[in-house]
């Protein structure tokens, strides 16, 4: 089967669809990844083929993560950030999917969505945070965590009336040259496709956010969407030997964020790692600033997998992406979460909430004072550590990529055997051949297991 994955973001949200191609690859089917041309490397190396995205990721990430982002400002921004590439974005999406007979995409409104329904293939639809309306939290990017159940399900229909809109304003003309009608404005999210429900997956564990009640069968839970495989990785001798030494470091990184001055960020780090008295691996990531070395800290530039640098560190301090704070509490690390937007906060608050470290520090809130306050903290409040090694030990027996290519799996034979009167135009069905051999799979592989614990 062909499957063609498209992936708008930074690595934090390329990584996992890396994982999860891999193993549908595991599995004997081919699989190509659409993202950003700095992830080609990263595809192409674990045996996928690559379709680039027209822009590129760090401007992108920039533009849409500056600190304090949320609601309407987040989505100005992310209009901001299309407004000059959607011709080539959708004539790249287009290509990327033009023999695809599975497609697979991170969230980005309805326009990949628009293409599987161009071309009437199954579609899955994939989060790393809470899209669907619920009564546990707002929609990612919202203001008020803690505001309540009606706040809660406010959020999202007020939400997705704003991405309709944008969606009207960069839809309409493409679907027209489509051959097909303009969207309508919608204030729920839109998970049917010419007559079929579409599936969603959330590559989130239910330990840090039960799976809401009120969710459709069509929405699942998998658990993160983690490498088990051996790493093999060599570091640079001083690493390793800044890592043996005592006492155990911590970690602090920002990942992909490059928005505001992150030449101050660092800046207060360092001196809030002098001020606690810690030792410290900075990994300077997308932000480009770079702190001096010292006898206490240590200054990674280049790349430094997360599964095995954080299985030799204490705790760890990042800005709260999803894949980030999955590794950390999956390395039993207590964990500081300094959000900068988007869903970050999000994760911040159910650290928190789990007990897992301290009180989060917002980016914009961020001074010296309360870092080494916080640091302090984190390695010394032996509850935090015990916390983190109970969650880890069961974050450790989810296998959220293989639950995931399971619905997979299923729900696309699910798609196929229950698809309506075949239509017209190329490519409208699947041929009865490929048809019969996902019903043989569907036969062999039970409901149960590919639904896993947290359907």
């Amino acid at each position: 089967m062909r499957f063609t994955m498209v992936c708008v973001g930074s690595t934090g949200d390329v990584k996992p669809y890396v994982l999860l191609g891999r193993e549908l690859l595991r599995r004997g089917h081919d699989v190509s990844i659409c993202a950003f041309c700095d992830f080609e490397e990263l595809v192409r190396s674990n045996g996928m083929h690559f379709f680039p995205l027209s822009g590129n990721a760090k401007e992108f990430m920039a533009s849409i993560m500056k600190p304090g982002t949320k609601g309407v400002t987040y989505l100005k921004q992310v209009r901001d950030s299309l407004k000059d590439i959607i011709g080539p974005f959708l004539d790249d999406l287009q290509v990327a999917c033009a023999d695809a007979e599975v497609i697979v995409a991170t969230f980005f409104g309805n326009i990949i969505q628009s293409i599987a329904e161009k071309q009437n293939v199954p579609f899955i639809k994939t989060h790393y945070y809470p899209m669907d309306p619920n009564d546990n939290t707002p929609i990612s990017s919202a203001p008020g965590l803690r505001a309540g159940k009606v706040w809660y399900r406010a959020s999202y229909n007020l939400a997705y009336l704003l991405i309709s809109t944008l969606e009207l304003y960069y839809l309409t003309d493409w679907r027209k040259a489509q051959g097909m009608p303009p969207r309508k404005l919608e204030s729920t999210p839109c998970n049917v496709i010419n007559g079929h429900r579409v599936p969603v997956l959330y590559a989130m564990s239910p330990l840090l956010m039960p799976r809401p009640l009120e969710w459709d069968e069509h929405i699942h839970m998998t658990g993160f969407w983690l490498d088990e495989l051996q790493i093999d990785y060599q570091p640079a001798p001083e690493l390793e030997a800044f890592l043996a030494a005592e006492p155990k470091p911590i970690y602090i990184g920002f990942g992909s964020m490059t928005s505001g001055d992150m030449g101050e960020t660092l800046a207060i780090v360092q001196e809030a790692v002098r001020r606690s008295g810690v030792r410290a691996v900075i990994a300077t990531g997308w932000g480009g600033a770079k702190p001096a070395p010292s006898e206490h800290l240590y200054v990674v530039e280049g790349y430094v997998p997360h599964d095995w640098l954080f299985e030799r560190v204490s705790a760890v301090v990042h800005h709260g992406g999803a894949g980030t704070t999955a590794a950390g509490l999956c390395a039993d690390c207590p964990t500081l979460v300094i959000p900068f937007g988007g869903d970050q906060p999000f994760w911040a608050l159910r650290v928190r909430m789990l007990g897992l470290g301290p009180t989060p520090i917002s980016r914009e809130k961020l001074t010296v004072s309360k870092l080494t306050r916080a640091l302090r903290n984190l390695t010394t409040i032996q509850s935090y550590r015990t916390a983190a090694a109970e969650l880890g030990a069961r974050l450790r027996l989810e296998h959220g990529v293989q639950t995931a290519a399971n619905l997979i799996e299923a729900e696309v034979s699910r798609w196929l055997t229950e698809d309506p009167a075949p239509q017209k135009g190329r490519r409208r069905h699947m041929h009865a051949k490929t048809a019969a051999s996902w019903r043989r799979l569907a036969s062999t592989r039970s409901v149960r297991g590919a639904r896993g614990k947290y359907h």
